[in-house]
């Protein structure tokens, strides 16, 4: 593995720590607001604006490595029974599809980060913040997956190196 792959598998592995981080600041403040809640008739607020937020970025941030190891969900019925060559062949076709839909996603939300920026674009919940920069997450997630689907391609002819597809 060359240096440029080492820092890109860094940093997916940076950004999936910072999605288990906010995963785990959500499973932790739910309870917590419960509590406040149901025993002293308080509230944290802005909790679900932030835990909705929370949910919207953190999925995004681990999207890309989620793919790099292999962990996403697939159905493998239809490949498992192929013969070696034809499951290359699947896996190629899989990995260049999937490399288009991250193409097309990315056009798109940098499109609407865009237009965001441009509009100037606030969301007003208990927070009051541009709108770009929960849009942000998308653009940047896509793009790594671009590239992480552009990785699988270039291994072994589209071979997923880690589990053989």
């Amino acid at each position: 593995m060359d240096r440029a792959e080492r820092v890109f598998d860094t940093v997916l592995h940076a950004l999936a720590r910072l999605a288990a981080a906010v995963f785990a600041s959500i499973a932790a403040l739910i309870p917590v607001d419960l509590i406040l809640r149901n025993g002293f008739g308080a509230s944290i607020y802005g909790l679900l604006d932030a835990i909705e937020y929370g949910l919207l970025v953190a999925t995004f941030l681990a999207a890309p490595w989620v793919l790099s190891i292999n962990a996403h969900v697939s159905v493998d019925l239809f490949v498992g029974g192929l013969s070696g060559r034809a499951r290359r062949v699947a896996a190629t076709l899989a990995n260049v599809a999937g490399a288009c839909a991250a193409g097309v996603f990315l056009w798109f939300a940098v499109v609407a980060m865009t237009q965001s920026i441009e509009r100037e674009t606030m969301i007003r919940t208990a927070f009051v913040i541009p709108e770009w920069w929960v849009l942000a997450v998308a653009p940047a997630s896509m793009a790594l997956i671009l590239v992480e689907f552009a990785r699988r391609l270039l291994r072994a002819g589209g071979a997923n190196v880690r589990t053989g597809l």
